[in-house]
């Protein structure tokens, strides 16, 4: 109960492998049976592709089915990735999918699409980012978004790029501009990485993140940061559907109740189609930690507030990026002041 009271907002959230996993890209996303009008073909998320596939099919999908679909579809194309669905309420599986209620009018919709292909890096260079942005621009148009309130951050050299100000500023301006009765959509397509987790609220020792366009530079962007800046600042009766294309994304968002659809949960959602999300253990050992702060502040006759904190280190990301020593240096110094 003490777990919902600090996500006041409804948030879905489908990733496209578990924590522990890597994400991949498609060469060719019409194999996956898009329909000619989505999106411009060639190269795309594994995630985004399979879950294209469904959405756009005239059919209501509960949470389970999606879900289900989605993993028989990568598990045919030979993929290992696992879609992870979390949300921020105790959510059942026969729950229908939508990326907005009915009688939300298009005027109370908005959009955040993000696409990052790391065009001119040396390395970790992706092909098919891009592609997924024009794909769910496609994809919420014809779920009723308004398409003038869709924000887009590309690398390409035409749209505001996707450094980490950049991202972060889009974020909060969304979440700053919700009113009560909107419905927002948020996707992301990029690189995913790990980072050590400073805080010790992670089980893994690890932070999930995203990593901009100007990771090298800028650093990246961590679960705790998007928990706490994005998810708890919504306001109440707002919605938000985030789909977060990229590696180890599951829990990219820190909600409170996750599944992954392996073999055994598979196995318990076919048996019972109305479970329920289970409980997300970092999530339930961030709050415990934060009842801990408040109580031990309350004792003290102290207020609780300010800055959550800083990274205080940073690790090389995967697919081969590294930061630099100069960036790690910063970081720490940053944080020796906080």
């Amino acid at each position: 109960q003490g777990m919902a009271d600090e996500i006041a907002a409804k948030v879905w959230m489908v990733s496209g492998c578990a924590d522990e996993q890597t994400s991949a890209d498609v060469s060719d996303v019409m194999s996956f049976g898009l329909p000619t009008d989505v999106g411009p073909g060639g190269a795309g998320g594994a995630c985004t592709s399979a879950m294209a596939h469904k959405v756009t099919q005239n059919k209501q999908w509960a949470w389970g089915e999606l879900l289900s679909e989605m993993r028989t579809d990568l598990r045919v194309k030979k993929y290992t990735q696992i879609p992870q669905l979390s949300s921020s309420y105790n959510l059942s599986l026969s729950e229908p999918v939508n990326f907005k209620a009915e009688t939300v009018p298009v005027e109370k919709t908005k959009a955040l699409l993000i696409g990052i292909n790391y065009v001119g890096h040396a390395q970790g260079v992706l092909s098919g980012c891009h592609n997924d942005v024009d794909t769910w621009t496609s994809i919420i148009k014809g779920k009723g978004f308004n398409p003038n309130a869709i924000t887009i951050l590309k690398d390409d050299g035409m749209a505001t790029p996707p450094t980490r100000a950049n991202i972060e500023q889009a974020m909060m301006r969304m979440v700053q501009s919700a009113q009560p009765g909107d419905a927002l959509f948020m996707q992301y397509s990029g690189h995913g990485s790990q980072v050590k987790d400073v805080s010790g609220d992670e089980a893994s020792g690890l932070d999930q993140c995203l990593v901009p366009m100007d990771y090298q530079k800028s650093g990246v962007i961590i679960d705790d940061w998007l928990l706490d800046n994005v998810v708890k600042k919504l306001p109440a009766n707002v919605t938000l559907f985030a789909v977060m294309d990229c590696c180890h994304s599951g829990t990219i968002l820190d909600l409170p109740y996750t599944v992954v659809l392996n073999e055994a949960a598979a196995q318990q959602y076919a048996q019972n189609p109305a479970m329920m999300l289970p409980t997300n253990p970092d999530f339930l050992k961030k709050h415990k930690k934060k009842l801990a702060v408040v109580a031990a502040a309350g004792a003290a006759g102290c207020c609780v507030g300010g800055p959550a904190g800083c990274i205080a280190a940073m690790c090389a990301a995967v697919c081969g990026m590294a930061v630099t020593d100069h960036v790690q240096k910063q970081r720490e110094a940053q944080a020796a002041t906080v």
